[in-house]
């Protein structure tokens, strides 16, 4: 039984060499840094009929600091959707969470008998 071993690119067999003939490469290491952070700010609201949005973001991560900011102004009516659509999640939210306890409820069963 031979001991060589057979290259996958080709068909020849790998050569051996003497240790001081190679080159040790040393592994890459990925930076991990001991501190990072992130921090975002967003602020929505409604002034005389407008909806004003400001955002922040700072990250610091792998040794790079990064900083967004943004403001900008939409029409009123975007506000109104939000706060409407934010009260008819939190309100799904809430019932699908509280349907469990109605049942041992004496009132709470719909399939009561008649």
């Amino acid at each position: 039984m031979s001991k060589d071993v057979i290259g996958k690119d080709t068909d020849s067999a790998v050569e051996k060499t003497n240790k001081g003939e190679v080159e040790v490469l040393e592994p890459m290491q990925k930076s991990t840094p001991f501190f990072s952070f992130r921090y975002s700010y967003r602020e929505i609201s409604s002034v005389n009929g407008r909806t004003q949005i400001r955002s922040k973001k700072r990250q610091f991560t792998n040794g790079k600091f990064e900083s967004e900011d943004f403001e900008g102004t939409l029409g009123g009516h975007v506000y109104d959707h939000m706060v409407s659509d934010m009260q008819k999640y939190y309100l799904n939210y809430i019932d699908t969470f509280l349907k469990p306890f109605f049942a041992l409820l004496p009132f709470g069963s719909k399939n009561s008998k008649k």
